[in-house]
């Protein structure tokens, strides 16, 4: 699940941030910049199914490119600091500079994602995968009163300008609050439901997606009606399916459907 939303520090921010701490926000950027992760060579038992499923991270049809599989979660932040309201409209960019090799699939490296409002506000959304470059994790958001910022390297909660503040209560583990609350929430047979925001939150990083191997602007609507499928059907799964459409997109080239 989307595990930032159990953090105390970040509710705390986020329950700040809605109050007006800064103001009315102005922009909202995430970059969440790592390095490559880990893949695992072809053994001579494994079937071509076996060996996707195992390196499932590099395909665009098992985990929906890292943009959706991990940046999601900077995507959600966003989405969070926005009172979960979704775009209009989304532009980006993206592209495989470093991860090159057959062993990296399909998928890119990195995205550059800008989102629009319907008032106009803009949000963005910056990520890489690359080994032997910096590395950050973070959100910072302009106000008219200030700027918020969460720094998930050190564990930062801060806002700055008018009403200044800098979280300093309790620390948690996020994992295990999830956990707890909604064990806690089924016993007291009082439903905790996510799957909304959850939903949305995804659906940001398919949208970024999209616009990123397309090259093209696209509506929150044109993204929701897209017919695009990335895998077989679901009736031809099995151990020993080759599915060999693995095509790298290529922005102005590859088409939305």
């Amino acid at each position: 699940g989307f595990c930032y939303r159990y953090e105390y520090a970040k509710r705390e921010f986020n329950r700040r941030l809605a109050g007006g701490q800064i103001g009315d926000i102005l922009a909202v950027a995430t970059t969440r910049n790592g390095g490559q992760l880990w893949s695992k060579k072809k053994l001579d038992q494994w079937t071509d199914m076996e060996y996707r499923l195992k390196n499932w991270l590099y395909y665009t049809w098992l985990s929906g490119d890292f943009i959706c599989e991990m940046m999601v979660h900077s995507l959600d932040m966003m989405s969070w600091a926005m009172g979960d309201k979704m775009p209009v409209k989304a532009t980006g960019t993206g592209g495989r500079q470093v991860r090159v090799e057959e062993i990296f699939g399909n998928v890119y490296d990195h995205f550059a994602i800008e989102f629009e409002y319907a008032n106009g506000f803009k949000a963005y959304h910056f990520s890489r995968q690359m080994d032997g470059c910096s590395t950050t994790n973070n959100v910072h958001i302009t106000g008219t009163l200030g700027k918020g910022i969460i720094d998930n390297g050190p564990g930062l909660h801060e806002f700055t300008g008018k009403n200044k503040w800098k979280y300093t209560g309790a620390t948690n583990n996020m994992y295990e609050t999830q956990h707890e609350e909604l064990f806690a929430a089924i016993r007291k047979n009082k439903p905790v439901n996510d799957s909304e925001k959850m939903a949305n939150s995804s659906m940001l990083g398919v949208l970024g997606r999209m616009v990123a191997y397309t090259g093209q602007t696209l509506t929150w609507e044109e993204a929701l009606k897209s017919n695009e499928v990335l895998g077989p059907p679901m009736h031809q799964y099995s151990r020993d399916l080759i599915w060999n459409k693995n095509e790298i997109a290529k922005p102005g080239i590859t088409k939305f459907s």
